[in-house]
């Protein structure tokens, strides 16, 4: 929705300094020296003050809307590392320090030692596994000796033992068989003599009676042999044999004990020799620490690798890289990490030089939370460059620039031309007769233009720093802005207690006083969206020099996910270097208590006539 060139100069009329200070008439003893200030800055630098006449803006710095194709891009730092590394770890069981290694980065031989790891324990564990190992070797060579001898037993009872007793049992047979027809005969010789009459009845009978007594030792000879065959052979062949099997399950039994701790005594030995890490092969050796663990405040580090360290079994401790072939390996925030697909070219500078390279992979999961941004999401990209670049080493920074989007032969204005007020964006286009403010449709931005969209026709003049000529009233924000983001701005005695967003705002104050040149309100990709305006809805110069120049962002717009904190991913990309002075208890965090403390040096600065120095994340004062 535009405005006509009448309402937009009478607004600007209605912005003299008198209406301003009645407007803040009861803001308190310090403010009111703050709006002195600033109706004293207004007066002593042209272009703020002046009347809504098409003569006050005729030199007035306006751009024309022109046709433009914008490179659409998303910028990211990262860690140089190479695509093809070996890998060295550590293959020793348990946690271990190092006590001896190669220096990051240097070049080694195959064979020669990169790392010695504190062997003493498995020194002493390999002493206490000899003695056991000893022990079992000595139980296995009982065992094998008592196997040997129950099989003996076997074999002597089947073919010495059974047979002797047998053959004694048969001769016993045969000799009471002998007894038996021994006294038979001597039976039938007594009775042919008693009938003759030469021996006695009582002859006979005794005679009869040894008979019966040799047939009965007969008998028992007969039985003793048939047991032995029967049941004594079997019984004791079976209780042999039960020995010498058992026998032979403890000899294996303890054979296995003593492979088994041989084994162990082996693998401790080897386990030994694996303290001493040698080089595979020829090349450069790095550490295998993780580049990106302390990036933007992390903390979060994975286990380091260095003189003294605890390392584990299975964990990297070196890589040889292929120099030949380098990535870089960058954290891309998830507001932007759809607008990522594999194959976009990319530009990475490293140092002093640029290289070509290429998206090759996108990572699903994001990488494990940071300690400032616990509810952060960052997912790892990896940029391949192109060719065999010379002269890279791994872990050096790269700064990658990845082409998401062209567009071609679109409407667009400078970003400085844009005043974003709460939901609305505008610009002020001049006219034969004034100045008209037009509400805007907004697409892509490149970091230094913007698409319009709708709003704007081509060829028509855009003012180029509409906040330092156009009077507070035509930029005020919308009414659903909060009475409290109202009185904050107002206690504060200035536009905003805000944070500075853009490189460009450290200029913002020096192009004030000069009255029409870029204000510095340039909004990058990174931070989404073209300028946004003041909190409070107006925008006047800091006393003593300039606006404080750069993007306004207050307290609630910069906490994003409504916890009451501002982290350091939270803060615009160029604020971020100062996040640590601006933490006064270190904890990670930026809290209202803090941003009161920074508002109230603020305060004091614009009392005492000082230059500010862009809120939060400004830069320095503006050059004089």
């Amino acid at each position: 929705m535009s405005v006509t060139s009448t309402s937009s100069s009478r607004g600007v009329k209605n912005a003299s300094p008198r209406r301003l200070h009645k407007r803040r008439g009861g803001i308190g003893i310090k403010s009111l020296v703050a709006v002195c200030l600033a109706v004293a800055a207004w007066v002593a630098y042209d272009g703020w003050g002046r009347t809504a006449s098409p003569e006050a803006y005729r030199d007035t710095l306006t751009v024309p809307v022109h046709r433009s194709n914008l490179l659409i891009t998303v910028l990211e730092d990262g860690n140089l590392e190479s695509a093809k590394n070996l890998e060295i770890k550590c293959q020793v069981p348990g946690s271990l320090t190092i006590l001896e290694i190669v220096a990051d980065g240097d070049h080694v031989q195959r064979g020669d030692v990169l790392a010695r790891l504190d062997s003493s324990l498995l020194e002493d564990a390999i002493l206490s596994q000899q003695i056991v190992q000893a022990r079992a070797q000595a139980a296995r060579i009982s065992a094998e000796k008592s196997f040997a001898a129950a099989k003996i037993a076997v074999d002597e009872y089947r073919e010495g033992t059974f047979v002797q007793e047998l053959e004694q049992l048969e001769a016993a047979r045969t000799v009471a068989k002998q007894k038996v027809a021994s006294a038979e005969n001597l039976l039938f010789h007594s009775k042919k003599m008693r009938r003759s009459g030469y021996v006695t009845q009582l002859e006979v009978e005794s005679k009869e009676f040894a008979v019966e007594q040799a047939r009965l030792n007969l008998g028992v000879a007969e039985l003793k042999k048939d047991v032995l065959e029967k049941f004594t052979r079997a019984k004791m062949l079976e209780d042999l044999t039960s020995r010498r099997d058992s026998a032979e399950a403890l000899m294996k039994s303890q054979q296995a004990t003593e492979q088994q701790e041989s084994n162990k005594l082996r693998r401790l030995q080897e386990n030994l020799d694996k303290c001493a890490i040698p080089a595979p092969q020829d090349g450069m050796v790095v550490y295998a620490n993780d580049m990106t663990g302390g990036r933007r405040g992390s903390g979060q580090e994975g286990p380091k690798v260095e003189l003294g360290a605890q390392v584990r079994q299975y964990q990297a401790l070196f890589r040889m890289p292929d120099l030949k072939h380098m990535q870089v390996k960058t954290l891309v925030h998830e507001s932007k990490v759809d607008q990522l697909r594999r194959g976009q070219r990319a530009r990475i500078k490293i140092l002093d030089r640029e290289f070509q390279g290429e998206v090759t992979s996108i990572a699903n999961q994001p990488e494990a939370g940071q300690r400032y941004s616990n509810n952060v999401k960052e997912y790892a990209t990896i940029v391949a460059l192109d060719g065999e670049p010379q002269g890279l080493k791994p872990g050096m920074t790269a700064d990658v620039e990845i082409l998401v989007e062209e567009k071609k032969d679109v409407l667009a204005v400078p970003i400085q031309c844009v005043v974003e007020t709460r939901k609305k964006r505008r610009a002020w286009v001049r006219t034969p007769t004034g100045v008209e403010m037009r509400e805007l449709a907004l697409g892509a931005t490149d970091d230094v233009s913007v698409e319009v969209i709708d709003g704007l026709k081509e060829g028509e003049l855009v003012l180029l720093n509409p906040r330092a000529v156009i009077a507070s009233d035509d930029a005020e924000p919308e009414e659903d802005e909060t009475e409290e983001a109202k009185s904050s701005a107002q206690a504060s005695g200035a536009p905003d207690a805000g944070i500075d967003g853009s490189a460009d705002g450290r200029r913002g104050g020096e192009n004030s006083m000069r009255g029409g040149q870029a204000d510095g309100q340039a909004v990058g990709a990174r931070s989404g969206g073209p300028p946004r305006g003041d909190g409070a809805g107006q925008e006047r110069p800091a006393p003593g020099g300039g606006r404080r120049g750069g993007r306004r962002l207050n307290f609630k717009q910069l906490d994003k996910n409504g916890d009451g904190k501002v982290s350091i991913d939270e803060m615009p990309e160029e604020a971020r270097e100062r996040f640590g002075r601006m933490d006064a208890n270190g904890d990670g965090f930026i809290d209202q208590d803090e941003q009161k403390a920074i508002e109230e040096r603020m305060r004091q600065r614009q009392q005492q006539g000082g230059q500010q120095q862009g809120g939060w994340g400004g830069g320095p004062p503006p050059a004089q």
